[in-house]
């Protein structure tokens, strides 16, 4: 009871806010690193997708693991979400005076800004998800390997990537994600309380590093494969794998997290 009446304090709301942000954060680390396997080529992405799903495998299953990773993720990021719904209905019920009138409108804008961006990136992570990991929608086609009934990562990222828009909507997706963390990390720091004059340059400076970051390590990948930076895959590679059947369930799971 003790931490639901802290919950639905608005201090409570601003602390769930930005541990979701900070377990997502997290996940995105990772999960860029993650994508930067395909710099080394096709063997080493292809590799990196399987060892995800045998990793701990004697303890989780295969691909146990990943699930949990998912459903953590996918937890903080539906309380991510409401919370913040419920947050700014409180903020807005409580019409808050006293405030500079300058200090009020850079809220209102940076507010409107969050909420919009973070509307997009939910929209984004659909079509990610239904893209690249059940392979629902797939503008060109999604290859399946069929020894392991997995889908081909370097394969489908080429593919995928050589079309203008579907590289363009990623950019931009991107761009999106490093605004809100920029925002986001700057809030999360002041919502735990460890904002202060001294070290304000500091967490900005960190906010700053951890967006730019993200956006240049995701974005290069569909960049670097649409100005064929990045070599297409082998012929012989392409020869082994099996386009996933129309008439099938789109059962292949290719992106190595989602």
């Amino acid at each position: 009871m003790r931490l639901l009446r802290f919950y639905q304090s608005s201090v409570g709301k601003k602390v769930v806010v930005a541990v979701t942000g900070a377990i997502m954060i997290g996940f995105l680390l990772a999960h860029v690193w993650g994508n930067l396997h395909v710099y080394f080529g096709a063997e080493e992405i292809n590799d990196y997708s399987v060892w995800l799903r045998t990793f701990l495998s004697e303890i989780f299953g295969y691909g146990g693991l990943l699930w949990v990773i998912r459903a953590i993720i996918g937890g903080a990021l539906v309380l991510h979400v409401i919370t913040i719904f419920l947050l700014i209905r409180q903020n807005r019920a409580a019409r808050p005076v006293g405030y500079k009138k300058t200090s009020h409108r850079r809220r209102i804008v940076v507010g409107s800004t969050m909420a919009l961006s973070g509307i997009l990136i939910l929209c984004f992570i659909v079509f990610h998800i239904l893209q690249f990991t059940t392979g629902t929608i797939h503008p060109t086609t999604f290859h399946v390997d069929p020894s392991n009934g997995l889908g081909v990562v370097y394969i489908n990222l080429y593919e995928a990537f050589q079309v203008w828009w579907i590289a363009g909507i990623y950019v931009g997706a991107m761009a999106l994600i490093g605004i809100h963390i920029y925002h986001g990390a700057w809030s999360m720091f002041q919502s735990i309380g460890m904002n202060n004059q001294d070290r304000n340059g500091t967490f900005r400076a960190v906010a700053v590093v951890l967006s730019i970051g993200l956006f240049l390590g995701f974005a290069s990948v569909p960049v670097l494969f649409w100005t064929d930076v990045l070599p297409p895959p082998a012929e012989h590679d392409i020869a082994v794998q099996m386009p996933i059947d129309e008439s099938a369930t789109a059962g292949g799971e290719n992106d190595q997290w989602n």
